[in-house]
């Protein structure tokens, strides 16, 4: 007998009529662990199930889950959340691995992939079915039933083939496996189950389910099922508010509300995008218009300069109107000659006549002179002339023999003034050529001596030079491979690899496969020096060796090369003894390493490593840091190479020879600065013996200009003494002077006319060749008539003549060829702008028309610059009434929108939150029946309003836009209304319809779910007071027993009101099904807890580990022990009886 509430009668057994149905069978076949047919007999209200981690508790339970609920509902969480890795299949159960019994999941040794170990169906086909026979209280019996046949082939749950049934009454299962053939075909079933009904889909399952066992009420059944499928999975509640929301209420019919105002307003936002589409059409094919302008434009140009001949070889219009052009301008040319000739000519005989008279004269005023004594005069005279035309002569050579002496003014700027000083003295003269003698009597030797010191300094820089140049060549050898191998030895394996046909990657040097790694890097040296000579040999497969030798063998190689057969993928032999050179190595991955690795260990190279030459003494080969080794008597030191060759990378390698060429370059750098401080000493010594070589062969008369000075000085002062001496004579000789000024003038002028006369005559010459021959070529042209000029193109050129030459004179004829060239190369340059012009017109329109095809493409469009027409048509009709026609179906829209469509969510709004309290009231009815603690209190839920920011801000717009209309609004407050709506109707969208994925929910669900718009708790009060006694928000802060008894009075009262039996003395649908249930509570509160569940009139069947059996043993009907063999992974039930007295 049971104590508590039920023991005092405060829950009375039904007195309507009731009927109620309870699970009295379980049956599986080939389900999980259990192999063939096994029946779960469930009696009594209660039913426990329990057993050992692992052997099957949450198989039983997730067979009643695939039976009863859509294939989409997961297994229950108490197994599948405890997962850990890949146990189970890839991380959770499914249909499949229950159905094959997926043990585990082992890794295969040969590929490395996950293989499932499995009870059945591994390379063969498969089947299994789960049944529950519900009785009710009358005796009648219901049976529900799934089969499940399984292709070896499937990958998936989809891939099982199901059958759904219901029998009015039991069915036994023992005889199911004859319908496996025929994969429990309908009519095979039928056969071997008279009566069974089988179902073709789900909802014509369930619709049986719900109707025949009174699962739900007014088509609520499958929220009733949903229910129960969150109540079995038993998952992890952390508060009332949330255990309240996530299982009794469903979502708020606000959504169906907002989904049918997105509806509405998509029309009006198609509308808005197919005008925002042709404004953008509009945009986007504006500028086409204008492009073709400059296009057509552009070829009309090009058209003009091509009728020209501009890029014609030989004849062309061009070269026509040049022709004529030049023809005219030479005769105008010719005609001004002939005018200018005949002037001069009329200058030049005055000019004649002028000087003739001036003859006459200048003779009669001589004579006269004479005749008054001025015979001595004219001797004077004659003599002036004379010294003048001497002191001229050696002016000149003063001057050139200052030029020659500039060296010796460089050389000395102190001895500067004394060189000028010694060429107005011949004392002076004398010591510098004195000194001059001197200076060359050694100079000979000096330049020996400058030259061998030149000769010394380049050769010692030709070494250096080599050595740059092999530093180089070795350094860009290096950068485009791996390895520090020189690059003679890399030349020859590239060689020898181009003869055999093989891959420079598959013949390896030995020290391009090893290195020292970088803990044992003092040792370098000597690793270096130990396998110097076989880190030198080249290794070919063993398998292409013949081949190799063959392809070599008439090769002329400009070195020896040494290389090896080896056999490839050897095992690795693993970390060689670290004391010896093997074990300071790093072998590279490849085919050679385990040949290489068993090389260097070869007790011949693996010397052992010792300090200092005190530890060379002893057996075996030893090496010291320094490199010297020695074997036994025997032993040597020093390198042939001094860069290191062993090693994968050759970034040191590249290091240290930039560092050494850097060296070099600074050797050479000083030497070459040497060389050129020589050179430059050997030029001045040059320069100086030339100079001196002036001054030694120089006489001081042919550069005394000083003394011609003075003897012009003294004859004039004779001649002045004459004049003043006789007055007559001075007028004579004043009258000569004029005269003879005169005459000079007189002659200069007819010299000028002369030679101007000879000029134009030269000229006229060439002017009327040159006429006749371009005569001869327009003749020639306008004979052969292949060419023609229209007066449109003849005054079209003289304007680009004009534009070319600006702002020298186009009809001048001596830049005629000039002009001709800049009128060319003009014409030139405009067909290459038009060209241009064109081109980039045509690549604007087509990336225009490419833009337009990638957004709206149609198949009647080539993004081409001949579909130009097409898109102009498409421009023209969007221009025309495209646009406005868009544009008034969104305006006539907008103002048809009514506030209206947004009216229903106002009202969904506060409509669902009212829904949810009414939803309270029905429980709380039933939770008024109950008692609840060990104090005999009630339980009630409450609810309360929240008023969250966003919500108030979501509310005051909704309402405002479901106010407003948009009638008269003008065409900006259409454009900012549209815009608010649109903005608002953002929020309602589901995430995939605006295109994001917002992190922590979308608007749409913080706004229209309303049950995050309120607050559930729960309330103890006492009942015969009204007093309250505590409040329930959070279930962290009770104990798990506390919460587990709180969580059942809850979520039983609301699953009556799901199934519809609130006003019911007890539902009619009485299976409950809980995993791993009351596993925090101890005794006295899952007996609570199992008694309010069976209070509320349900059949309990409860999964629980074994350490809970004892807690809830003395609370339920029947106790089923799963157990599971180890060995065999297959598990069995055993019904624990009790023991009589």
């Amino acid at each position: 007998m049971s104590e508590g509430l039920f023991e005092q009668g405060l829950v009375d057994h039904p007195t309507d009529d009731t009927v109620q149905w309870r699970a009295t069978l379980l049956q599986l076949v080939n389900w999980g662990g259990f192999v063939g047919l096994t029946t779960i007999p469930l009696r009594g209200e209660a039913t426990m199930i329990s057993g050992a981690s692992g052997v099957g508790k949450s198989t039983i339970l997730d067979a009643y889950t695939a039976l009863m609920m859509p294939s989409d509902t997961k297994f229950n969480g108490a197994s599948n959340d405890a997962v850990g890795g890949r146990a189970r299949s890839a991380g959770q159960r499914t249909l499949l691995s229950y159905l094959r019994g997926a043990v585990d999941v082992v890794d295969d040794p040969k590929t490395g992939r996950p293989v499932e170990q499995l009870l059945r169906g591994k390379g063969t086909d498969t089947w299994g079915a789960v049944a529950m026979t519900f009785v009710n209280d009358r005796g009648g019996r219901f049976t529900a039933l799934r089969t499940y046949y399984v292709p070896r082939r499937a990958v998936r749950s989809s891939d099982v083939q199901m059958q759904l049934a219901t029998h009015e009454g039991s069915l036994a299962l023992e005889t199911l496996e004859v319908a496996v053939p025929e994969r429990f075909h309908a009519n095979t079933l039928k056969k071997l189950f008279p009566g069974i009904r089988v179902h073709r889909t789900y909802a014509d399952f369930s619709a049986v389910l719900h109707a025949r066992l009174g699962i739900g009420a007014n088509g609520d059944g499958a929220k009733a099922l949903r229910l129960l499928a969150r109540i079995q999975a038993g998952n992890h509640v952390r508060s009332v508010d949330e255990l309240y929301k996530d299982m009794v209420l469903e979502q708020p019919s606000t959504y169906a509300a907002a989904d049918r105002a997105i509806e509405h307003f998509d029309d009006l936002d198609t509308a808005y995008t197919a005008m925002r589409t042709e404004e953008q059409k509009l945009e986007l094919l504006d500028p086409i218009s204008e492009l073709h302008q400059r296009q057509v434009a552009a070829r009309a140009r090009l058209a003009e300069l091509d009728s020209y001949g501009v890029t014609l070889p030989g004849d062309s219009p061009l070269r026509l109107w040049l022709l004529r052009t030049h023809a005219r301008l030479l005769g105008a040319a010719v005609a001004d000659n002939r005018a200018a000739r005949e002037r001069t000519t009329e200058e030049l005989a005055a000019s004649v006549s002028a000087e003739t008279e001036l003859q006459g004269d200048l003779e009669a005023a001589k004579e006269e002179h004479r005749a008054a004594g001025g015979g001595t005069l004219q001797s004077l005279a004659l003599s002036l002339e004379q010294e003048a035309v001497v002191r001229e002569d050696r002016l000149g050579r003063r001057a050139v023999l200052q030029e020659r002496l500039l060296p010796l003014i460089d050389a000395a700027d102190d001895d500067a003034a004394k060189v000028d000083e010694a060429l107005m003295s011949v004392v002076a003269f004398s010591a510098l050529q004195e000194r001059a003698r001197r200076w060359l009597s050694t100079a000979a030797d000096d330049l020996a001596r400058l030259t061998h010191e030149r000769d010394a300094a380049r050769d010692k820089g030709f070494p250096l030079s080599q050595r740059l140049s092999e530093l180089r060549r070795e350094r860009a050898s290096l950068e485009g491979r791996a390895g520090r191998m020189p690059a003679r030895m890399h030349e020859l394996r590239a060689e020898v690899a181009r003869a055999s046909g093989l891959d420079v990657e598959e013949l390896p040097f030995v020290a391009e496969l090893v290195d020292v790694a970088p803990e044992e890097a003092r040792w370098r040296t000597a690793v270096e020096t130990v396998l110097g000579g076989s880190a030198r040999v080249m290794l070919v497969p063993l398998d292409r060796f013949e081949e190799f030798s063959r392809g070599i063998d008439g090769l002329r190689l400009r070195g020896r090369l040494t290389f090896e057969g080896v056999a490839l993928d050897l095992p690795d032999r693993g970390p060689g003894d670290p004391e010896r050179v093997s074990g300071k190595l790093l072998h590279k991955d490849s085919p050679f390493s385990g040949w290489v690795q068993a090389h260097v260990a070869d007790p011949a190279r693996d010397a052992l490593c010792v300090e200092t030459a005190s530890g060379l003494d002893g057996d075996g080969l030893r090496v010291t840091l320094a490199g010297q080794t020695r074997n036994g008597r025997r032993g040597a030191h020093g390198r042939n190479d001094v860069r290191d060759i062993i090693g994968f990378s050759n970034e040191d390698a590249i290091a240290d020879i930039d560092r050494e060429i850097a060296a070099l370059e600074q050797r050479l750098g000083a030497i070459e600065d040497d060389v050129r401080e020589i050179d430059r000493t050997r030029s001045v010594h040059e320069r100086l013996r030339a100079a001196y070589d002036a001054v030694a062969a120089a006489r001081f008369d042919d550069f005394d200009v000083e003394g011609s000075d003075r003897r012009i000085s003294e004859l004039e002062r004779r001649r002045e003494e004459i004049l003043a001496a006789d007055d007559r004579l001075q007028v004579l000789q004043g009258q000569i002077d004029t005269l003879v000024e005169r005459l000079d003038r007189a002659q200069r002028a007819r010299f000028e006319l002369d030679r101007r006369r000879e000029e134009l005559t030269g000229r006229h010459g060439e002017l009327v060749e040159s006429e006749d021959l371009v005569n001869d070529r327009i003749e020639a042209l306008e004979r052969a008539g292949t060419v023609t000029l229209t007066a449109e193109q003849d005054a079209s050129l003289a304007v680009e003549l004009a534009a070319a030459v600006t702002p020298d004179d186009p009809d001048d004829p001596d830049r005629f060829q000039a002009n001709a060239h800049r009128l060319t190369e003009r014409l030139q340059a405009a067909v290459s702008d038009a060209q241009t012009e064109i081109r980039r017109a045509e690549e604007d329109l087509v990336a225009i028309f490419r833009v337009y095809t990638f957004h709206w493409d149609s198949p009647n469009l080539v993004a081409t610059a001949e579909s130009y027409p097409d898109f102009a048509r498409i421009l023209e009709e969007i221009r025309g009434k495209g646009l406005a026609q868009r544009r008034a179906e969104w305006r006539r829209r907008l103002t048809e929108w009514s506030g209206q469509d947004l009216v229903p969510l106002v009202g969904a709004m506060a409509a669902s939150i009212e829904e949810i309290e009414d939803r309270l009231e029905p429980i709380n009815a039933i939770l008024r029946r109950l008692e609840f603690g060990a104090s005999g209190h009630r339980l009630r839920i409450r609810l309360r309003r929240l008023s969250p920011a966003h919500v108030q801000v979501f509310m005051k717009d909704l309402r405002a836009l479901a106010a407003e209309s948009t009638t008269d609004l003008a065409e900006a407050d259409l454009e900012k209304r549209f815009t608010d709506l649109s903005r608002f109707m953002q929020q309602l969208r589901k995430p995939t319809q605006s295109g994001e994925q917002p992190v922590g929910g979308s608007d749409r669900d913080r706004l229209l779910d309303v049950r995050r718009h309120v607050e559930i708790s729960a309330e103890r009060y006492d009942h015969t007071t009204g007093e309250m006694k505590a409040t329930y928000r959070t279930l962290g802060e009770k104990s798990g027993g506390e919460s587990q008894e709180l969580v059942a009075f809850i979520v039983g009262s609301a699953l009556r009101f799901r199934l519809g039996d609130e006003m019911r003395s007890r539902p009619r649908f009485a299976p409950v099904f809980l995993d791993e249930g009351f596993v925090k509570a101890d005794s006295e509160f899952a007996g609570r807890a199992v008694e309010a569940w069976k209070g509320l009139g349900f059949q309990l069947i409860i999964g629980v580990p074994l350490d809970k059996v004892t807690g809830l043993e003395p609370h339920v009907d029947e106790l089923l022990a799963i157990t599971k063999n180890a060995a065999t992974h297959q598990s069995w039930i055993t019904p624990i009886l009790a023991v009589e007295a």
